[in-house]
């Protein structure tokens, strides 16, 4: 009857000590991959998510705000950001920095980084920099990156504060680069605002797939 109760002592502990684990099964990088190719990802919102997660991401991008989160039953979360909580802001447009989490709210670091991940959702397009923006007093932020720019506009918005009324307004046209699934790169001229929400849209619904003829 010792012996008995010795095993199955033994078995319950092994089983409590494997769901402990489950997350450690995998690499990191195995996980987020995972997570990228699941088929069956469900949208959640950020009440959603554990604690743990947004803890980290006010420590680690305390001026960013979650645009969008999906989470892969069994494998974890995938976050999109963006710099601003009160617009849409044309420079999200072409971030590739999402961020990744276990289900228990763990963040996911690739030993590669994320640009080594096999097949990382991206933006399927880049503006061509220089690009600037008019601001509602009409003087000029103009930048050769989106982290440039962005950092110019926080000054800005610290100084004047931020309101729907005084939202950048993108000077157009513009150049973009997209690559095709065969890694050719090509230039695009967008004129309209309208335009290039319609872009964004596409990239967004079709999970960062690239090349197709859709896009015009």
């Amino acid at each position: 009857m010792k012996k008995f109760t010795f095993i199955i002592s033994f078995l319950l502990i092994a089983f409590i000590f494997s769901c402990e684990n489950t997350d450690q099964e995998m690499t990191d990088d195995e996980l987020i991959q995972a997570i990228i190719e699941s088929e069956n990802r469900i949208s959640v919102t950020k009440e959603d998510l554990p604690q743990s997660t947004i803890t980290s991401l006010n420590f680690d991008v305390p001026n960013d705000v979650i645009r969008s989160a999906e989470l892969a039953p069994n494998l974890g979360f995938e976050i999109e950001l963006k710099s601003w909580n009160f617009f849409e802001f044309e420079l999200d447009f072409e971030r590739d920095d999402n961020k990744y989490f276990t289900t228990k709210g763990r963040k996911l670091e690739s030993t590669k980084g994320i640009k080594g991940v096999k097949k990382k959702r991206e933006s399927c397009f880049k503006f061509v920099y220089p690009i600037s923006y008019t601001m509602s007093d009409n003087s000029v932020i103009s930048g050769n990156s989106r982290k440039e720019i962005h950092t110019q506009m926080k000054a800005y918005f610290d100084k004047n504060g931020k309101s729907r009324e005084n939202k950048p307004t993108l000077n157009l046209p513009i150049q973009i680069l997209i690559t095709s699934k065969d890694k050719t790169v090509s230039t695009k001229e967008i004129s309209t605002l309208g335009d290039l929400k319609l872009l964004w849209q596409y990239c967004k619904n079709n999970k960062g797939n690239k090349g197709d003829d859709k896009r015009g």
